[in-house]
């Protein structure tokens, strides 16, 4: 699959409003990713993946960080996510935008590992879950 044709699916899926945004998404969770998978898993990946977002997964850590959790890699998945005008569904209000940016950040880690999963087969679909915290291998699966 072209670099192009992966974020315009990231976009469809997503009915994200436009390009740079679905390319937005799918660079932070591709950088999530590569702060939790080994290198070997990295590797094995790359035929399957437009270079664009292998290079990406380049600088993986040699092992799987254990110590690396849901909370963790959400982060990292939604720093570039937009939060303005998001309704609070915080209890005391205390940060008006968390709950539901959390739930968006879920949603695009989502869109990224169905078409991230397209270009994956099965056995490698299975090594990449087993490499993800508990909770991320969850979407990963339901993707």
């Amino acid at each position: 699959m072209e670099y192009r044709e992966f974020i315009a699916q990231v976009q469809k899926r997503g009915k994200l409003a436009s390009f740079e945004e679905a390319e937005a998404t799918t660079l932070s969770v591709m950088r999530a990713l590569s702060e939790v998978i080994c290198r070997e898993r990295a590797l094995s990946m790359r035929s399957c993946l437009p270079d664009e977002i292998y290079c990406i997964l380049e600088p993986c850590r040699p092992e799987v960080d254990p110590l690396i959790d849901m909370q963790t890699f959400i982060g990292w998945a939604s720093a570039d996510l937009d939060a303005v005008g998001m309704p609070d569904r915080t209890l005391g209000g205390l940060d008006l935008f968390a709950a539901d940016a959390a739930d968006e950040a879920v949603r695009r880690c989502g869109l990224v590992f169905c078409v991230l999963k397209s270009c994956l087969g099965s056995s490698q679909q299975e090594a990449l879950a087993c490499d993800l915290p508990e909770e991320v291998c969850d979407w990963f699966r339901a993707a």
